[in-house]
């Protein structure tokens, strides 16, 4: 390479640098400044991004903080758990589908339900969480052949 290069005369021994310059230049600018410094703008943009994202949720966050001692709804007293829940099952329609209800250890109950709606049962399950604050320990449904309907067994703790 180094014969050819001395084989040419002075002038386009020149242009022969210059050009092997500048394709060097533009080869790093292509292959390594080009790609560095758009994955730069990149991760720049996407922080931004997250920022603009965090400052709204800090935002909305504050918001939705304001207004929950508004819109708190009162709970009731639910007093005996065991009375409580046989109540707002005969109230749901329920009662016909219940075939056992007993109280158990450390305040809950244990209801067992057969051939029940699906959604009648997830209904009045939402209306005593939301109420009185009483909870699911533990669920366990199994699906019928009907659709909609379900057997279902449950254990209910005081929130």
């Amino acid at each position: 390479m180094k014969a050819w290069y001395y084989s040419k005369d002075q002038q386009e021994q020149r242009i022969i640098l210059i050009l092997a310059i500048i394709i060097g230049l533009s080869l790093f600018y292509l292959l390594i400044w080009s790609p560095i410094s758009e994955a730069f703008q990149q991760k720049n943009n996407q922080v931004n991004t997250k920022r603009e994202l965090l400052t709204w949720m800090q935002k909305t966050g504050q918001e939705i903080s304001s207004l929950k001692p508004r819109t708190k709804q009162k709970k009731r007293n639910i007093g005996s758990l065991l009375s409580t829940v046989d109540r707002t099952i005969k109230a749901s329609g329920l009662s016909q589908t219940m075939k056992r209800l007993e109280p158990q250890r450390n305040d809950s109950v244990q209801i067992w339900f057969e051939k029940t709606s699906f959604d009648t049962l997830i209904k009045w399950l939402g209306k005593v969480n939301s109420e009185y604050t009483i909870m699911i320990q533990s669920i366990n449904i199994d699906r019928l052949e009907q659709p909609g309907i379900v057997n279902a067994r449950l254990i209910l703790k005081k929130g």
